[in-house]
């Protein structure tokens, strides 16, 4: 596993790392500071990160908050600190284990294999939140364009719906796709206001496509 080291004390930093590669690790750096460590981990793309919190120029937190906001990877909190703010702060961040100074093998270890398991979990998590709520976004939008369909042509909910699922099958487009092309053209979609005394009469511009009559439920 390549990890990326960061520690402002030199000594502390070089015996993590001589650490590291005994147990079988490829270290990243040291970084001497939150902000090269944040350039390390953009450019090496390590799979692990330890930090220490308190560095010069960026500190270890603020460094952890923007190397995961980039890339996320598990992340190890590796200090002399264990005062409630930091930790609190910690506990904000995705920080997956929180060690305090000194640590040998018998604590690194087991923090390595717990903050990869963590983080395997977390991502899980996120996937599936995410993938919830993109679900839910799709549906609003497909809810807004049988909205848009009912105003323009006049028809109930469920003929909306079988206009766009017919839709998306003559052209072989997701359902998502077509409610979305429907959404933004609402502003063609949309009835012009009522006609002035003695105007003609105006034709609404209506898509050749949605102008097909729905085929009525079975």
């Amino acid at each position: 596993m390549r990890i990326l080291v960061a520690d402002d004390e030199p000594a502390s930093a070089e015996a993590l790392k001589d650490l590291l590669e005994i147990i079988g690790h490829q270290v990243v750096g040291p970084a001497c500071d939150g902000a090269e460590a944040v350039r390390l981990a953009r450019c090496e793309h390590p799979d692990l990160a330890i930090l220490d919190i308190d560095m010069p120029r960026l500190s270890g937190l603020d460094a952890i908050d923007q190397i995961t906001r980039s890339r996320p990877i598990p992340v190890i909190v590796l200090t002399a600190h264990c005062d409630a703010e930091f930790v609190d702060r910690a506990a904000e961040l995705p920080v997956f284990n929180y060690l305090t100074k000194p640590a040998g093998a018998d604590r690194i270890v087991p923090a390595i294999r717990m903050a990869t398991a963590r983080f395997r979990e977390w991502s899980a998590l996120n996937g599936r939140v995410s993938e919830l709520s993109q679900k839910m976004d799709e549906r609003k939008t497909i809810e807004r364009a049988k909205g848009i369909l009912m105003e323009v042509r006049g028809i109930n909910e469920g003929d909306a719906y079988r206009l766009i699922q017919r839709e998306s099958q003559q052209r072989s487009r997701s359902m998502i796709d077509v409610a979305r092309s429907v959404v933004a053209a609402q502003g063609v979609f949309r009835r012009p206001a009522a006609p002035a005394p003695n105007a003609p009469p105006a034709t609404m511009p209506v898509p050749p496509n949605l102008t097909a009559p729905v085929e009525p439920a079975a």
